[in-house]
């Protein structure tokens, strides 16, 4: 007479896995060892901060092409048939006012702002860390103020119709709203960056003060 058994835990526990792992609905996934998302859902909108910056200084990359363009053909217009333009010289101004701005968010993201770093690249992690917290907060803070004054001027130009005292007599707003535009933005990537610094490594500087 055959004698049935039960399984014991370790033969039930070993069944019940074969049988996990052959239900395509209860598939396990692995715990990730990444460092964990600051904010959640956020993690796609600091994206978009980021790509924002980098689309901006691509832009500025274009102006500066046009700016090399727009002198090109107002020397050969000037020199060699005695035309000179009345726009080239304003159109490019405005330019390099726009190119200047729109790239600060992406300098700051990848960290080449002019610093000094002569104790840093001496101290700790913690003190590093701290440090860069400080100036990320003060860069924030100066750009919401300039976004707030400079707002204030562009606004007050538009309302007295304020142009420039060249020949082409440009709206002064034109060469006024890069600041605001490019210190938002530099708010925003400044807000970015604080929200990334207590999961990102802390930065490191080599004693000729080039970051590493």
């Amino acid at each position: 007479m055959p004698i049935s058994r039960r399984p014991g835990k370790k033969g039930a526990s070993w069944s019940k896995r074969s049988a996990d792992s052959n239900d395509p609905d209860r598939s396990v996934t692995p715990r990730s060892n990444d460092m964990p998302d600051p904010t959640g859902f956020g993690t796609s909108v600091l994206r978009l901060v980021d790509a924002a910056g980098a689309a901006c200084a691509r832009l500025g990359d274009v102006l500066v092409a046009a700016i090399a363009a727009m002198l090109c053909f107002e020397v050969v217009a000037r020199y060699l048939f005695n035309s000179p333009t009345i726009w080239a010289q304003d159109v490019a101004i405005a330019f390099q006012v726009w190119f200047t701005y729109l790239g600060m968010a992406y300098v700051l993201r990848q960290r080449q702002l002019i610093r000094i770093t002569a104790l840093l690249a001496l101290a700790g992690p913690a003190s590093r860390r701290l440090a860069d917290g400080f100036a990320l907060l003060v860069i924030l803070g100066f750009s919401l103020i300039a976004v707030i004054y400079g707002w204030d001027i562009v606004a007050e130009s538009i309302r007295l119709g304020r142009r420039q005292p060249t020949m082409l007599e440009l709206p002064n707003w034109i060469v006024e709203l890069p600041v605001v535009v490019g210190f938002a933005l530099l708010a925003l990537q400044a807000l970015a960056e604080l929200i990334r610094l207590p999961f990102a490594p802390a930065p490191e500087f080599s004693p000729t003060g080039e970051q590493t």
